[in-house]
């Protein structure tokens, strides 16, 4: 039986995966940590060139037309603010990070509002921004680059889940999940060798019956035989 399974882009996922399933496999690479990964590929203060350029990339799989549009308009005038006084552009680009902030916001809350998601590309128009960003590619700084190739090496495994019926382009709901039911120092059970073994042992015990709850010890059944004794 075939199995459709999604992860993030770690590495080694898919030589195991490959060792284990053989060709009965169908593996996505989340979207949403490959946007966290592009995200993280920019500075904490980027210009807004570079916000334009991060969001170009961020557009590949999700429509970020409208943040886009903002941000075309302000790369625009950061050309001409740059070539004034420093210290005016480094004022400039304060207060131009801080107003799309808020549009960014205002966006959310629109979707939140509608109650809608983050739209979704159909699988021709990704293709054709992704071609379109690859024929720039020597335009682009090493970062973007790096990224840019590794979509590209890994395209089937960011579009394996526009082929199957039904299936999921992010492992949102197993995150949300482990979010909400499991506390900090749970999770972190899972991140080790050692964490892995000890979970294992202790739904072992589990099924063998070993942990529901304390037998009565010998001084709780003297205590029930008290009522026979002689007063005094």
């Amino acid at each position: 039986r075939v199995t459709f399974v999604v992860t993030d882009l770690y590495p080694s996922y898919p030589e195991v995966f490959m060792e284990f399933f053989g060709e009965n496999l169908i593996h996505q690479f989340c979207l949403l940590h490959l946007n966290k990964l592009i995200v993280q590929d920019f500075q904490k203060k980027p210009s807004i060139e570079e916000l334009h350029t991060m969001y170009r990339l961020l557009n590949i799989f999700y429509n970020r037309e409208q943040e886009l549009e903002v941000l075309e308009a302000m790369a625009k005038e950061e050309r001409e603010v740059k070539q004034g006084n420093a210290k005016e552009y480094k004022a400039w680009l304060t207060k131009a990070r801080s107003i799309f902030r808020a549009v960014v916001y205002e966006i959310k809350l629109k979707r939140r509002r509608e109650k809608k998601n983050l739209e979704q590309r159909p699988y021709l128009k990704a293709v054709e921004i992704f071609k379109g960003l690859m024929d720039e590619i020597d335009s682009f700084d090493t970062k973007v680059h790096k990224r840019l190739r590794k979509i590209e090496k890994n395209w089937d495994r960011f579009t394996a889940f526009y082929f199957v019926e039904g299936a999921p382009a992010t492992n949102n709901h197993i995150e949300n999940y482990y979010s909400t039911s499991l506390k900090t120092h749970r999770k972190r059970q899972f991140r080790s060798d050692e964490g892995i073994e000890n979970q294992m042992k202790l739904s072992q015990m589990k099924q063998a019956g070993m942990l529901e709850g304390c037998k009565r010890t010998l001084l709780e059944v003297f205590y029930r035989f008290r009522p026979f004794l002689a007063p005094g």
